[in-house]
């Protein structure tokens, strides 16, 4: 049975494209080499790559793990509390939605 790649919106995928091209000019100007980088992410020097490329069969905790050792705000804030309060805020929605 032949395997199908999954379909992902234009806009799906330009969005993994953006943020593989934001970790690495944020790796850049920081002055880390893939090397560093990989090292400090738990991954290979190769999956970075696939990451900064935009690659849709990297794990998305990757992607947010890069990001978070270059400095990238995903969210609203960087502080753990708040980003852990905001969490806790949906799961009550979610919640209350059931």
């Amino acid at each position: 049975m032949p395997s199908h790649a999954p379909a992902y919106t234009a806009f799906t995928t330009e969005t993994v494209l953006l943020l593989g091209q934001m970790i690495k000019l944020a790796r850049l100007q920081r002055g880390m080499s893939e090397a560093d980088l990989a090292l400090r992410a738990h991954i290979s020097r190769g999956t970075l790559q696939k990451i900064e490329r935009g690659n849709m069969d990297v794990a998305v905790g990757h992607f947010f793990e890069a990001s978070t050792l270059v400095g990238l705000q995903l969210f609203e804030t960087d502080d753990l509390d708040r980003l852990q309060e905001h969490r806790t805020r949906i799961a009550g929605k979610i919640a209350a939605a059931n």
